[in-house]
């Protein structure tokens, strides 16, 4: 059995309704409104140029003359002209040679080069080209090495110095040392020919036969020397 609420609540859903609907036509009007009131740019019929009045004009010319160029002032200084440029000389050429007109008798020609006129078999002359014999010039051989005995043989031979490090890790080996030999008997150069597997060995070589080597003088000479570090006990 319906209450006296539940039919309250019937008759005011509707009116929620209408009032809802109310306010939301006086919400579409009022933006109407406002869009009307406020301003903005509206398009405008694009506006015509004026047109331009074009007027014709008559002009004459008068010939008249021109002013005369003005020419650069002469040099201050100068009484007369600079003296012309001498002429070139040109240098005479060679008389052409005498060549023979073709003939049966001339198997093929002989190519010249060098001005030429033709002429008959008998005035006709060849001048064979000038050799010139140039010695030829052998270059200098080297002196051939010569085996060098370390200890014996002239000059000062002092023996290297054993590296330590060389004599603590045991390092012994061979060591063929290349002397090139000036005529005041100064070592010129060394270089290696047969290093030993030791470096410290090899440095120590070449430094004893740079800087302390000397031999008597005479003429250039190349020697190969042998050197042995060894440890005894």
């Amino acid at each position: 059995m319906p209450t006296a609420s539940n039919q309250t609540a019937r008759e005011t859903e509707p009116n929620k309704l209408a009032v809802f609907t109310l306010v939301l036509w006086l919400l579409c009007g009022g933006m109407a409104a406002l869009g009307f009131a406020l301003p903005y740019s509206r398009p405008r019929a694009p506006q015509r140029d004026e047109p331009v009045l074009a007027q014709q004009m008559q002009v004459e010319l008068t010939p008249e003359a021109l002013p005369p160029p003005e020419l650069p002032a002469p040099a201050v200084g100068l009484s007369s002209p600079p003296p012309p440029p001498e002429a070139f000389t040109p240098l005479a050429a060679p008389p052409p040679l005498a060549v023979a007109q073709p003939s049966p008798a001339i198997a093929f020609p002989v190519p010249v080069k060098a001005p030429a006129t033709v002429t008959e078999t008998k005035l006709a002359r060849y001048t064979p080209p000038v050799v010139t014999n140039t010695p030829v010039v052998k270059p200098t051989e080297a002196p051939q090495p010569q085996r060098l005995v370390f200890g014996e043989g002239d000059g000062k031979q002092p023996a290297p110095e054993y590296p330590r490090t060389a004599l603590r890790q045991g390092q012994e080996g061979n060591v063929v040392v290349r002397i090139h030999v000036g005529e005041d008997g100064s070592v010129l150069a060394a270089q290696l020919v047969s290093p030993s597997p030791w470096p410290l060995l090899n440095d120590a070589a070449l430094k004893v036969v740079r800087q302390r080597w000397h031999f008597r003088a005479g003429p250039p000479r190349t020697y190969d020397a042998p050197i042995r570090f060894e440890i005894t006990k």
